[in-house]
């Protein structure tokens, strides 16, 4: 009978625990993570306890964010030792850590603007007013060589494409100086010659209108003169700036 041999296990037995070492460390190697999502298995391998965790909790549950250690420290209580360990592998969102400058904010001021006549206004003037452009202007400046000259902010608003809302705009870089304005002609008493200086007139309709008031002696009332014919009514506001009854 051969005796026993009792084998010499304990470097076999080294190996094994290094082994188990080296799982353990891996298992509980702590990768950079962000406090503001630990779960309770995750506040279990990093040593909070349940006390810690769940003020961690309540915080998070009312919408507030940790963003900084010292934010967690004074969430949870942890204690100066748990966090000197630990905080080195917070990991928080970049704009958190790297916050951009932002853009201080200035007031907007409204550019003071410095009104002139619209007769003497150029192209350019008229463009720099918003929501006129190079066609718009083009036609506020052809209507006013028609007119030779506005006389009345209404007008304008007659030529095609202005909005009321450019028109509000156009208001306040624009007015029509008094000497810009003219007298008046008395309808009743006009001359030929007098009747065809108004813009929106021809010799057709003032050889009709001098006829009509020949034959009433007079307009009495602006209702008679829209009657006359090819009068045209749609601009009878317009052409009242050039008229009167009186």
């Amino acid at each position: 009978m051969q005796p026993l041999i009792v084998e010499d296990t304990s470097e076999y037995q080294r190996q094994v625990d290094s082994l188990k070492s080296v799982a353990i460390a891996k298992r509980n190697k702590i990768y950079p993570f962000n406090p503001n999502y630990i779960t309770d298995y995750r506040g279990y391998v990093l040593g909070l306890s349940e006390e810690e965790l769940e003020r961690l909790h309540r915080f998070r549950e009312s919408d507030k964010w940790i963003n900084s250690k010292k934010d967690f420290q004074n969430v949870t209580g942890v204690s100066d030792q748990w966090l000197d360990s630990i905080s080195p592998y917070f990991k928080f969102p970049e704009w958190v850590t790297n916050p951009k400058k932002l853009n201080k904010f200035v007031p907007f001021k409204e550019r003071k603007v410095v009104a002139k006549d619209i007769n003497t206004a150029t192209q350019e003037e008229l463009k720099a007013v918003y929501g006129i452009g190079s066609a718009l202007s083009g036609r506020i400046i052809k209507e006013r060589e028609f007119l030779k000259g506005f006389i009345d902010m209404k007008q304008v608003r007659g030529v095609y494409g202005l909005t009321d809302s450019t028109l509000i705009q156009l208001k306040k870089h624009f007015y029509i100086t008094l000497s810009s304005t003219q007298n008046r002609i008395a309808l009743n008493n006009a001359s030929k010659d007098e009747l065809l200086s108004i813009p929106y007139f021809n010799d057709y309709l003032v050889d009709e209108l001098i006829k009509q008031r020949t034959l009433r002696d007079g307009f009495k009332s602006w209702d008679k003169v829209v009657l006359t014919s090819r009068f045209p009514e749609e601009k009878l506001e317009l052409i009242q700036l050039y008229l009167t009854l009186n």
